[in-house]
């Protein structure tokens, strides 16, 4: 699943100034034009999953995908938290395009930033000076699971004597596997197990669920995008199935359900697809990548279980961030308070600042949506994700604070660059602090700071918080526009 964490919901989502121009044409997301760009996607040599034509039909909800084909070269955008992002060129003129793509996001006032960038890739990014400064970092829940194909398709081997014997269950309770590719006579076969499957499981996490809805639409438009769904039967019933797609010289599964009423009928389905899939290639294919684990720990605990060759990481690369510039400790002050870097000794005030729903409604936050969260949460949940947004040059946080050594009574948050030099500013504090002045010298301290780095800062806030409003004016900032949910300003009242 794509990366990013959201303070403000994608449904809300804005981009100052944006004025779309007649450079790179990005067209949006169908399954036509998802289809047209097949063969680029067939030529991607990344382990990584992100760039399959399985992974982006199911997680385009949502993300925004849209695709640029110019010079037979692809491009692919997605919103990742409230910004967009893109792959790395695939095709004739790689070179081309990363030139086309720079003077596309400083036209259109947007980041430049590269989703789901494998180590190859990385090093491409770090040795072209184009892209620099450039920072970058990967979330260890999405990074994706890639495993021998022969070793899958057999079990062989003495580390995998726990699989075996589970398949050696199976084939003693319920006789030889029947494996074979699904049709459309056993569409309802397939939606009863996924009923069934649900009522079972405690699918309760919004990832789980979007999981669910949009494996039953990928089954209905598999053949259309070159991917394959094969069953395994018992007695005539669906106990399990796997929909996946060959890339390459790598077998991509997408989905894999069972109803583990059936004993063993987990690494059943698995090598028996791995097998299946072979066959229909009719070569033995060198990597199975069976993705992320969203973070879930029973998930990670059963995919380390099956030994995976590595761990395929992906990258976001943020090129450009005033991030780069900030040393690792910092302090501003004004009005009384101070700013500082978000520590280690934060993290129990960090976790009750983001886990405290009524507070956060006006910052547009709620964690239990937040789709980069796996509950339950604890002290690391936020401190980990706010490392990663640092490392990746998406955002610079601050520790709000009455003294250098004082405790955290809030948060001011630079994010939302772009390319040409601009950033989102705001501000939120912990209820006792709220109405004390604080929150406005906060808002100051951040701004100064954002000056100190060249950075021309925006701001926003609900129509409805009269109270951010005046903060935020408070500082000189005047409006520059609004919309349904949003008064925006700037220092100099234009649109950025």
């Amino acid at each position: 699943m794509p990366i990013g964490r959201l303070p403000v919901s994608g449904r809300q989502a804005r981009v100052f100034g944006c004025v779309w121009n007649t450079m790179l044409t990005f067209e949006l997301f169908s399954v036509g034009a998802l289809q047209k760009v097949l063969p680029y996607l067939q030529r991607n040599t990344s382990l990584c999953s992100d760039l399959s034509a399985g992974y982006l039909y199911m997680w385009q909800q949502g993300t925004d995908v849209r695709f640029c084909v110019r010079n037979d070269t692809l491009i692919v955008r997605q919103n990742i938290g409230e910004q967009p992002a893109f792959s790395y060129p695939i095709g004739r003129d790689v070179d081309g395009m990363i030139d086309e793509l720079i003077a596309y996001v400083a036209a259109n006032r947007l980041p430049l930033r590269f989703f789901a960038v494998d180590e190859e890739i990385l090093e491409k990014i770090r040795s072209d000076g184009r892209l620099q400064p450039a920072t970058w970092a990967f979330n260890r829940r999405w990074s994706d699971y890639v495993y021998d194909c022969q070793e899958a398709a057999t079990f062989a081997g003495k580390k995998y004597g726990g699989q075996r014997n589970h398949v050696n269950k199976f084939k003693k309770l319920y006789g030889e596997s029947d494996i074979r590719f699904l049709t459309a006579d056993d569409r309802e076969k397939v939606w009863a197990l996924l009923d069934e499957y649900e009522q079972k499981h405690a699918v309760g996490g919004m990832l789980e669920k979007l999981e669910l809805e949009r494996t039953r639409e990928l089954l209905a438009v598999c053949p259309a995008l070159g991917l394959s769904a094969a069953g395994l039967f018992v007695a005539g019933e669906l106990a399990a199935f796997s929909i996946g797609e060959v890339i390459g010289d790598t077998l991509f599964i997408h989905v894999e359900k069972a109803l583990t009423r059936y004993e063993g009928v987990y690494p059943t389905i698995y090598s028996g697809f791995v097998r299946l899939m072979c066959a229909r290639e009719g070569r033995t294919l060198r990597f199975v990548n069976r993705e992320d684990d969203s973070g879930d720990p029973g998930l990670r605990t059963s995919k380390l279980q099956y030994h995976p060759v590595c761990l395929a990481h992906k990258y976001l690369v943020h090129v450009g961030s005033p991030a780069v510039k900030m040393a690792d400790t910092y302090s501003f002050s004004s009005g009384g308070v101070v700013l500082t870097e978000i520590r280690e000794s934060d993290k129990p005030a960090y976790l009750q600042l983001n886990t405290d729903v009524e507070n956060n409604r006006w910052w547009g936050y709620d964690y239990r949506q937040d789709p980069n969260v796996s509950l339950p949460v604890d002290e690391n949940t936020f401190y980990d994700l706010l490392r990663y947004d640092q490392h990746a040059g998406d955002s610079i946080n601050f520790a709000v604070r009455l003294s250098r050594d004082g405790a955290m009574i809030g948060e001011a948050i630079l994010w939302n660059f772009t390319y040409d030099g601009t950033a989102e500013l705001g501000c939120r504090l912990f209820p006792a602090y709220q109405g004390k002045g604080y929150g406005t010298a906060a808002f100051g301290a951040a701004a100064f700071a954002a000056r100190s780095l060249n950075v021309r800062v925006r701001a926003r806030c609900y129509r409805q918080n009269a109270v951010s409003r005046r903060m935020i004016e408070a500082n000189g900032f005047v409006p520059c526009g609004e919309d349904d949910a949003f008064f925006y300003f700037t220092q100099d009242g234009k649109a950025p």
